[in-house]
């Protein structure tokens, strides 16, 4: 394909094709991937799960909380919210984390960690996994 030598409505078509093509190849990814997740147990010490030599399985957790509740704690409590949530009021689990850490200290707690346990009740932690496929590193002989 000579793009020079297209026009850009030919250009603007051909984008709109390969988009089509991406979104039916996403979705029927997703819907293998699906499967796959379905058909297979996570194990008990929760390390990864080899399907072959460059493809796995990997659990994640992953934070969510409704934008109008997170609108709420943004209000009711700035400085834990600025901290607990990314800019897009996604709660970050590795935050989350360090402040249990920090609750199971006898320490004083500041006056913004009051809250700290009220708003994890309306945080939701999934565990999601995904496929991860790495390349074989192979030294030059």
């Amino acid at each position: 394909m000579e793009i020079k030598k297209m026009g850009i409505k030919d250009i603007v078509e051909k984008v709109k094709e390969l988009r089509e093509i991406e979104q039916r190849a996403k979705a029927a990814r997703q819907m293998l991937e699906k499967k796959l997740f379905e058909s297979v147990e996570r194990p008990t010490d929760g390390k990864p799960l080899w399907l072959s030599d460059e493809a796995k399985i990997v659990w994640r957790n992953e934070a969510k909380i409704s934008q109008k509740v997170g609108k709420i704690w943004l209000e009711r409590n700035p400085e834990l919210s600025k901290r607990v949530f990314s800019i897009t009021v996604k709660p970050k689990i590795s935050v989350i984390s360090q402040l249990e850490r920090t609750l199971n200290m006898d320490e004083e707690l500041p006056p913004w960690m009051a809250d700290f346990e009220a708003l994890k009740e309306d945080i939701t932690i999934e565990e999601k996994p995904s496929l991860v496929f790495e390349k074989e590193e192979r030294e030059d002989e």
